[in-house]
């Protein structure tokens, strides 16, 4: 679907990453407090098509070795939702959680990579994002601006997923239980722009972008949940 507004693809917030490359990043979530060193935890608004603010409180280490990226909708004029992202940026590699999604309907759980300013030709992006309850898988590639999407019915519940950046392709894949790669998407694109690996899960503000995408919200609130984050080369 088209979604010219992308605020997902929001602009990133001021201040200096460490230099990009293809490198290996391992982040397993163990113990307890907030997402850790390695990330950057969100604290704004994104404006529309999100109806939550983005707060430190809604993101934390479970103490069983999982992020918790949780919606509190306790207060109803006021929803908080969670995201955070690398310092560090990335040019090319394996991209790979093992993650539970929320059901919340009308919300959004996310692993993604993205830099830019959205609607202009520095936005680029590769998304894997949840929606319609947990229930939809929504692919997507935004090079100069513009996207490559596609959608797939999925069950509910935890899973193994990443993608593949290379020089002329993105591939998507899920991990079976054994290991094995199983690809159900590929894109032959080029971008070589560096780019920040992000996880969020949000709720929408019911406009009718928000209804077109991630679907009606209709209140409730809880946590999806990221295992593991895994970078290769």
């Amino acid at each position: 679907m088209n979604k010219p507004l992308r605020a997902l693809a929001l602009v990133l917030a001021a201040g200096a990453t460490t230099p990009a490359f293809a490198a290996n990043f391992f982040e397993g979530f163990d113990g307890t407090g907030g997402a850790g060193g390695a990330w950057e935890t969100a604290s704004w608004h994104n404006g529309d098509i999100f109806g939550c603010t983005f707060a430190y409180s809604e993101v934390w280490r479970t103490g069983w070795g999982s992020l918790a990226a949780n919606v509190n909708s306790s207060n109803r004029s006021n929803v908080k939702c969670a995201e955070v992202r690398t310092w560090q940026s990335f040019t090319y590699g394996k991209f790979v959680t093992r993650l539970q999604p929320s059901t919340i309907a009308g919300s959004n759980t996310s692993f993604f990579l993205y830099t830019g300013t959205a609607g202009t030709s520095s936005h680029f992006e590769i998304d894997i994002e949840f929606i319609n309850s947990g229930r939809t898988l929504h692919t997507n590639v935004w090079t100069n601006g513009r996207q490559n999407y596609q959608q797939f019915s999925v069950a509910t519940g935890w899973r193994t997923i990443g993608f593949e950046w290379r020089p002329s392709y993105v591939r998507w894949f899920h991990v079976e239980a054994n290991g094995t790669e199983r690809e159900f998407r590929r894109v032959n694109t080029s971008i070589s722009t560096p780019m920040r690996l992000m996880m969020n899960h949000w709720v929408g503000n019911n406009s009718a972008g928000a209804i077109n995408f991630v679907g009606t919200y209709n209140g409730g609130g809880g946590p999806a949940y990221y295992d593991w984050v895994r970078v290769s080369d």
